[in-house]
């Protein structure tokens, strides 16, 4: 009973100073349950038994652009029965359907449960609380984190929203219905870099690959002689180096190992390289790299697209980088001895520092020897 007293009078308290104005900006959406009475202060959250600070702040200027913006929040928290609410457990997860939202093409409550059950069967497949060495994989939000709808456009260009309300009759409908499907038209993919910098945050963590290759040798199944080393073998490469300066026509890790058929459902079902299905199989890498080498063959194969320069893993190539980095130092070294050499020769006889027609100016020298002086 004192607790749930507790719960009230903290409940009566945030009314209390949100009605006096000490509230942060209004809304730009609806907010029929009064969610943001309590959370829209920034310092909002808690510190769990394991010391890590969980902030439960939704910023309204922020959330208000957002493209769950017109999802009502129990849409997805359906456990608070009341508030204010119990302490949460299990908490929200990515294949729950939105009863208040209906798929305007089945007519069903939405849900990204097909998405989600195609990640579900992906070598990434995690549950939202995971432990062991699930704990290191990717879940839904590790790639997705609500983004802004267009955030350099304001309002929808007139001359669409005037064609579109023709036949839907309503202008709210027909302004975030374009908000909605405009930021997935204009931005369908990441680019290069940032697919390279998402894909790196797992796979360049030494210490967390080490586990997971640990873990597979240890069940008899070990990992690929390339697992360890994937990010790091990736920004050596051609490929790498070329999207690393912004040239976005080379592969990037989902060009290779997500099925290009259904770009958008391979990149959430990427399999395993022993798996049949996988485009990096054996079976398949002629065809994935026909996507961009159109001539490519089985020789093309011996081309390795995670080249590794570490002794342990391509002796060959480690003794190449070491006589080319031996040899282009010494080329190095032996052209600036080159250039003091002949510099102190010229400043024997003489010879001015001065530039002239992009050349030394020369002119006779103190021992006198005939030299041509540029007019």
């Amino acid at each position: 009973m004192q607790n749930r007293l507790k719960y009230w009078l903290l409940f009566a308290v945030v009314s209390a100073l949100a009605l006096t104005g000490l509230s942060t900006a209004q809304a730009a959406f609806e907010d029929d349950e009064a969610c943001l009475m309590c959370h829209k202060y920034p310092r909002m959250g808690r510190v769990t038994e394991d010391g890590v600070f969980r902030s439960y702040s939704v910023p309204p200027e922020m959330f208000s652009n957002t493209v769950h913006r017109n999802v009502p929040c129990r849409d997805c928290h359906n456990y608070i029965k009341e508030l204010p609410h119990r302490p949460v457990e299990t908490g929200v997860t990515c294949d729950q359907e939105c009863h208040t939202k209906k798929n305007p093409a089945t007519g069903k409550p939405f849900s990204h449960k097909p998405v989600y059950d195609l990640f579900q069967n992906s070598v990434h497949a995690r549950g939202k609380i995971a432990e062991g060495l699930d704990a290191n994989k990717p879940y839904c939000i590790s790639c997705h984190t609500n983004p802004l709808y267009n955030p350099d456009q304001t309002e929808p260009p007139k001359k669409v929203v005037d064609r579109c309300e023709l036949c839907h009759e309503k202008l709210d409908f027909v302004t975030q219905w374009y908000s909605h499907t405009s930021r997935r038209v204009l931005e369908v993919k990441r680019s290069g870099e940032e697919i390279v910098a998402l894909c790196s945050r797992c796979h360049s963590n030494e210490k967390m690959l080490e586990r997971h290759a640990a873990a597979a040798e240890e069940a008899g199944e070990p990992l690929g002689k390339k697992f360890l080393i994937a990010a790091k073998s990736y920004e050596e490469s051609f490929h790498g180096k070329v999207t690393k300066y912004g040239f976005e026509g080379a592969a990037t890790c989902l060009d290779c190992h997500a099925d290009q058929e259904n770009y958008y459902r391979g990149v959430h079902g990427i399999l395993s390289s022993r798996d049949p299905a996988s485009p990096t199989h054996k079976n398949n890498r002629v065809e994935a790299c026909r996507q961009c080498h159109e001539y490519a063959d089985e020789k093309f194969l011996a081309v390795d697209p995670h080249p590794s320069f570490d002794a342990k893993y391509n002796p060959v190539l480690h003794k190449a980088e070491a006589i080319y980095g031996v040899v282009g130092n010494g080329v190095v070294i032996a052209l600036i001895g080159l250039s003091l050499f002949e510099t102190f020769g010229r400043r024997r006889d003489g010879v001015g520092w001065r530039i002239r027609w992009g050349s030394t100016w020369w002119r006779r020298s103190k021992r006198k020897r005939k030299r041509i002086i540029p007019k």
